[in-house]
């Protein structure tokens, strides 16, 4: 056979195989789908608890706030402080006894702090002292929420990282954009409905108390399917690579030499990558300047100004159905360029 043949072999063969790849790795991304749903709707969940505090921030600060702006947004921020230390605990539980212990505890953490938001009392209960003990116990679940919200993004992170096939590594963590935004979107269109339903003034008065009670049903589903989630093959690997590593001698000289390896292992990473996590953590800032900023503190900014649910929710829809339809082709990009 020439080699002109062979050239046009390969031509007519090329579309057959691109759709056998393209079937392939769509099949592969449902698999992954499959297998880890609890997983992204527990992210669902984390964000619409995230966000569903922005979108009630009105009534928040007339309850809690005695009417301070500024008061009901220091108390978002408040989740924000907790985040980092959350990262590190809930992320030493996945390392130390696995990412299925991890996301099961960040998910109850997260449900106990938004349904808990929902039940306190409040300063218009008109008992002061109720209320004080309701303002200490938002400000507590809040940190509560903070610490594994943190957590939950970070492992579910790990997860997918290494359960995905290289080949669409970031298809895989797309689908963490995507759940990401459909939380939030959900977060406003649960707000939107009651308010469609009760009216702005049950809202402001009881109804407000709704939304954070609501998450208790994804939530408790996302807990169950978590159950019997398998740990991920490298993570088990890891673990037998420390275990072969430990002195037979003495357990506890062991859980030194792991604990100093493991310790080690950050310094070189950190060392080896500091500008790319310099530079990763500056894009990431920005992102959530624009998603806390933008879309959720500035949609509260125009229902102060008399902006009308209706047009608040087509500015939240618009924008979270161009994320969500850029999100995959972005990734597949990654993928195959890089």
């Amino acid at each position: 056979v020439s080699q002109a043949q062979r050239h046009f072999a390969s031509m007519a063969l090329a579309p057959q195989l691109g759709r056998a790849a393209a079937m392939g790795t769509g099949s592969e991304l449902l698999g992954l789908i499959r297998s880890y749903w609890s997983l992204l709707l527990g992210n669902v969940v984390e964000w619409y608890e995230f966000a569903v505090y922005g979108y009630l921030a009105v009534s928040l600060e007339q309850h809690f706030f005695r009417g301070s702006k500024i008061g009901v947004w220091l108390g978002f921020g408040v989740t924000f402080l907790a985040r980092p230390l959350g990262g590190v605990i809930i992320g030493v539980v996945g390392d130390r006894f696995g990412r299925s212990k991890a996301v099961n505890i960040s998910i109850v953490g997260m449900l106990v702090g938004t349904v808990g938001q929902g039940l306190v009392p409040t300063y218009s209960s008109g008992n002061e002292t109720l209320g004080h003990i309701g303002f200490v116990l938002l400000i507590i679940l809040r940190f509560v929420q903070g610490l594994s919200a943190a957590g939950e993004i970070g492992t579910i992170s790990t997860y997918l990282t290494e359960v995905a096939s290289h080949h669409l590594l970031c298809r895989g963590i797309a689908l963490i954009a995507i759940t990401c935004n459909l939380g939030i979107l959900a977060a406003q269109f649960v707000v939107y409905a009651i308010t469609r339903a009760l009216g702005e003034e049950a809202v402001k008065a009881w109804a407000w108390r709704l939304p954070f009670v609501l998450a208790l049903i994804p939530g408790l589903i996302a807990i169950w399917g978590r159950r019997g989630i398998p740990e991920s093959h490298m993570f088990l690997e890891q673990q037998k690579e420390e275990q072969s590593g430990a002195s037979a001698e003495s357990q506890e000289v062991g859980f030194e030499v792991r604990q100093v390896s493991s310790i080690r292992r950050v310094k070189t990473i950190v060392s080896a990558h500091w500008l790319n996590m310099l530079i990763g953590g500056g894009a990431l800032a920005s992102t959530a300047i624009l998603q806390y900023g933008g879309f959720v503190w500035g949609q509260s900014f125009l229902a102060h100004a008399g902006m009308t649910a209706d047009d608040t929710m087509l500015v939240g829809l618009c924008s979270r159905v161009v994320m969500l339809v850029l999100a995959m082709p972005v990734a597949w990009l990654a993928d195959v360029v890089g």
